[in-house]
């Protein structure tokens, strides 16, 4: 084998087993099962733990990419809220309305994401 085919050989070799590896990533499945079905496919350990620790990798970037718009969906619910309680504190100054639904669902909403983030 030629040093030039040896070179398109390993290309080929990483590029079936990252494009593998991605399919059984966008199928939820866990790193070491995705391990296993690269290593049954004949990929070599190396290789397959390189993709995995990748594909991981990828996997929490895009697991906090989703917590911070959350996260921003969450404070922008508290801070509607908030500020329709000032308003309807200088609306109606007797009669302070507390919008409790929009407050409590977003501090929730931010607990469990800023949660997600940890991960």
């Amino acid at each position: 084998m030629t040093e030039e085919s040896a070179i398109s050989y390993d290309e080929s070799l990483k590029r079936k087993a990252y494009l593998e590896g991605l399919r059984l990533k966008n199928s939820g499945l866990e790193a070491e099962i995705i391990y296993a079905r690269l290593e049954k496919q004949g990929i070599p350990d190396e290789l397959a733990r390189k993709v995995v620790k990748d594909i991981m990798a990828e996997r929490k970037k895009e697991n906090i990419k989703d917590a911070k718009s959350t996260y921003n969906i969450a404070l922008i619910r508290i801070s509607i809220g908030v500020l329709a309680a000032i308003i309807s504190s200088i609306l109606l100054p007797g009669h302070i309305i507390i919008p409790i639904g929009l407050i409590t669902g977003g501090i929730v909403l931010a607990i469990l994401s800023r949660r997600k983030t940890e991960e």
